[in-house]
């Protein structure tokens, strides 16, 4: 019998900064005392967690033994309350106990439910899908300036968030990106040349040939030496030529900044969080993961080159089958990409179920790969703090 499963999803302010985590359940199973006591604790064990939030159901949080004995400071906990929690008798009382300690409440739309108070009510929660629909941007705007916090998860395009974020919206979680609606729109030009170093580090291409692509194009050659005397990369040593820098990067990290440096092209030149950027980067880390738990191991490089280039089109808004016609790819990771063939394929597959909050994929997909629950959501974070170490946000 497959164990409660729990996932692990970012949680953005308005200018796309990270604030917290958002732990998210399958409505339809119960879970265990210990299972909320277990999830935080792998949670709280990662580097960088300190001062952020946790939104977690109230369901969650009302099935531990001990519902008001929390793991960390009550301030930094959102209990998201639902229809089930608020039906139980005992219910009001613990909401008043969690109140009492500082616990946020959320509630489902900007109305408080039978028996709690306007003042009692932290936080107005919204899906994204609905949200625009059943609640126009006037009302939402006069909520926000009254001084209510407002929640809307599982946003599906930059578009919807705009709107959400225009609408004054304070939280924030992404699910599933929608693909695009391909136009005749050329590729961008300043991600060709990236294209073109990306083959040739697959092709293991000479040194040389790589070395050209930097001396036509000044400003990711300017990119290649900062990074090569960055104090993060530990050195501050003459470099006398391009090939040299590659030579010291190593291809394995060259490769892994060509993949993450197309997705932080930004066309209006902000240096705002890229979301695209953070999603490729979080994909490509996840997959890494997966490729190396359960029953089958995988080639963890292949696997994070899969997770990276898989937003591509999103990214470019071609076709993913047009893009790759420019990069000679190994052909693992081109039957992943393209088919979803092969363990790659399958575990893209679970990632993407994963996004969209398909609970029922994501159960059907994990035995067959042998990686627990556990696992998976213990890669998700381990990915998510990945993620913004790497890529950072504001």
């Amino acid at each position: 019998m497959m164990s409660a499963i729990g996932l692990w999803y970012p949680v953005y302010d308005r200018s796309l900064a990270w604030v917290g985590v958002s732990l998210e359940t399958d409505t339809s199973a119960s879970v265990p005392h210990d299972f909320f006591d277990k999830m935080s604790s792998k949670a709280l064990a990662v580097e960088g967690v300190e001062g952020k939030l946790f939104f977690v159901g109230a369901d969650v949080l009302g099935a531990c033994k001990q519902p008001l004995e929390l793991p960390f400071p009550p301030s930094r906990l959102v209990a998201v309350l639902s229809e089930i929690f608020l039906s139980a008798e005992a219910s009001m009382a613990i909401l008043h106990a969690w109140h009492s300690q500082k616990v946020r409440l959320a509630v489902a739309g900007l109305a408080p439910p039978t028996g709690l108070s306007h003042d009692m009510v932290a936080m107005h929660v919204f899906d994204a899908a609905t949200a625009r629909q059943s609640f126009g941007e006037k009302i939402l705007l006069d909520a926000s300036r009254s001084g209510e916090k407002l929640f809307v998860q599982d946003i599906s395009s930059m578009e919807l968030f705009e709107w959400c974020a225009k609408s004054g919206f304070n939280y924030f979680t992404f699910g599933g990106l929608d693909a695009p609606e391909y136009g005749d729109q050329s590729k961008d030009p300043s991600r060709l040349p990236l294209m073109r170093l990306l083959s040739l580090v697959a092709a293991d291409a000479e040194t040389a040939a790589m070395e050209e692509v930097f001396k036509l194009d000044p400003k990711l050659a300017f990119g290649l030496l900062k990074l090569v005397n960055s104090a993060s990369f530990g050195t501050r040593k003459e470099i006398t030529s391009f090939a040299q820098a590659i030579l010291l990067l190593g291809r394995r990290q060259l490769q892994r900044w060509l993949q993450l440096l197309m997705f932080s092209l930004r066309k209006d030149g902000g240096d705002s969080p890229n979301i695209l950027m953070q999603r490729a980067a979080e994909r490509g880390k996840m997959m890494e993961l997966l490729s190396q738990g359960g029953k089958e191991k995988s080639d963890a490089e292949y696997a994070f080159m899969v997770g990276v280039f898989s937003v591509l089109d999103i990214l470019m808004q071609t076709p993913l089958e047009k893009l790759l016609e420019s990069v000679s790819l190994p052909q693992p990771v081109e039957n992943a990409l393209l088919k979803r063939e092969g363990r790659l394929g399958i575990l893209l597959d679970l990632v993407c179920a994963t996004e969209q909050r398909n609970f029922a994929d994501v159960l059907r997909l994990l035995p067959n790969l042998g990686i627990t629950p556990e696992l998976l959501s213990h890669f998700q974070l381990d990915a998510i703090f990945w993620t913004f170490k790497t890529v950072g946000t504001k």
